[in-house]
């Protein structure tokens, strides 16, 4: 483990990001490093058993509802933070939440040196190819009203300029499984049948299969949004 940033920084916090053997010495947090331990294993996601190399490998994100939801991220970095940390999210519900209230948590976030914010949003919204995404926000432009969006998946999009109106469309968009019981429920979607066939809810081949692993999940629909990491 490494520090993020030195405890003699003018700003005074640090934390710890792993360092992954293939790019040692070097800190670089990879999929396997973020996801596997106990903290996660217990609040977060399902973690699978050793794989034919040796090593653990996460099998939850690889079976319904397939990735996370704002409130798994959430939870996720409290595993990673200390208590020092606090963590809110943010669900943008256009009945509930304005473009300005947006605006204004987003623009509050990127100017604290003790905070960060990472987006949960819609890439059609955006007019990319894909589904629901999570990235970080960096930087703000007045002028222009736009937000620069630091797209995680940089093999597929490089950062991007988002107008605010645009990016608030692509938050207050419905995630199909935003609120069910994670982790536990996963339990019930067991891999084989007692007679030795493929369980279809385990690994859904059809659309129908994957709305009844839904249903067993107990998955409830909400919005996108915004989860905020701040020092407190």
């Amino acid at each position: 483990m490494k520090r993020f940033r030195d405890v003699d920084d003018i700003s005074g916090w640090t934390f710890d990001l792993p360092v992954d053997q293939r790019y040692d010495p070097y800190p670089y947090a990879t999929q396997k490093d973020i996801l596997l331990g106990d903290c996660v294993r217990n609040n977060v996601i399902q973690e699978g058993d050793d794989d034919s190399e040796g090593g653990a490998h996460v099998d939850g994100i690889f079976k319904p509802p397939y990735g996370l939801n704002m409130a798994q991220v959430a939870d996720l970095l409290r595993c990673h933070t200390s208590d020092e940390w606090e963590v809110t999210v943010h669900e943008v519900d256009p009945s509930k939440t304005t473009l300005s209230k947006m605006r204004f948590d987003l623009t509050a976030a990127l100017i604290d040196p003790d905070a960060r914010v990472m987006i949960n949003y819609h890439r059609q919204g955006l007019g990319q190819v894909g589904g629901g995404h999570f990235s970080p926000l960096g930087s703000y432009h007045p002028p222009t009203d736009s937000f620069l969006i630091m797209d995680v998946a940089k093999y597929k999009y490089p950062p991007v300029w988002v107008g605010a109106a645009t990016l608030f469309s692509s938050l207050s968009t419905l995630e199909n499984c935003a609120h069910y019981d994670y982790p536990k429920a996963q339990e019930r979607l067991v891999d084989n049948k007692s007679d030795g066939s493929t369980n279809h809810l385990f690994n859904p081949l059809t659309a129908d299969e994957y709305v009844q692993s839904l249903n067993v999940l107990g998955c409830e629909a909400g919005y996108r949004g915004y989860v905020i990491l701040k020092k407190k």
